[in-house]
């Protein structure tokens, strides 16, 4: 299978090492690089690519946004991500259903790899550190305060804050406070994501 990609990144370097890597792999063609998700955007609707490799940093946007945005538009597309090697990144990239996420740090080997799962399985999520990371947050999980457990099982029954500060006899600020705790835990950023990942560990 050839493979037509197109790249998104504001760095030059990494633009040009994008070039210089692709060259040396007959299987996989540079068909376009973007600067900006704006012109992202344009270079997909009219290169009708395989993969899109998507920086997290832009400079008119956020890379992950890009990338959720081009997987509503064109559900075949392979979409990998690249950015810090932080547990995050990884997780918003396997929650916003993208094909990979690849550390800027990551071997040109494994680029490659990555492109070529995005293109041929772009709905199935791989990353090199992923079982490394899910320990990571099991780990984070199991550390719940009782506390925290609670205000998790009363988030699962759809009560807003208000309405749990006043069931547990607290300020809102002080559930406030729990919430934050409990999504840091959980390594997520808000109520759907952390039901999601407590449901996935047994919390609920």
């Amino acid at each position: 299978m050839s493979v037509r990609l197109v790249t998104v990144d504001a760095v030059t370097l990494t633009r040009l090492g994008y070039a210089a890597a692709v060259s040396a792999y007959p299987d996989i063609s540079l068909v376009g690089q973007a600067t900006s998700a704006d012109e992202a955007v344009e270079l997909v609707n009219a290169l009708s690519p395989n993969v899109v490799a998507v920086d997290t940093h832009l400079p008119d946007g956020d890379g992950v946004q890009l990338a959720v945005k081009l997987r509503s538009e064109h559900p075949q597309l392979g979409i990998v991500l690249t950015g810090p090697a932080e547990d995050d990144y990884i997780f918003r990239a396997l929650e916003a259903g993208l094909s990979a996420f690849l550390p800027r740090t990551a071997t040109v080997e494994l680029l490659m790899s990555a492109v070529r799962h995005a293109a041929v399985a772009p709905a199935s999520f791989t990353a090199p550190n992923l079982a490394a990371a899910l320990a990571r947050r099991r780990a984070r999980a199991a550390a719940l305060s009782p506390r925290e457990e609670e205000i998790l099982r009363h988030l699962n029954t759809g009560s807003s804050l208000a309405s749990i500060a006043s069931q547990l006899r607290l300020t809102e600020s002080t559930v406030r406070t729990y919430v934050a705790r409990l999504y840091d835990k959980l390594g997520v950023h808000n109520r759907a994501q952390a039901l999601i990942v407590a449901a996935q560990h047994d919390l609920l």
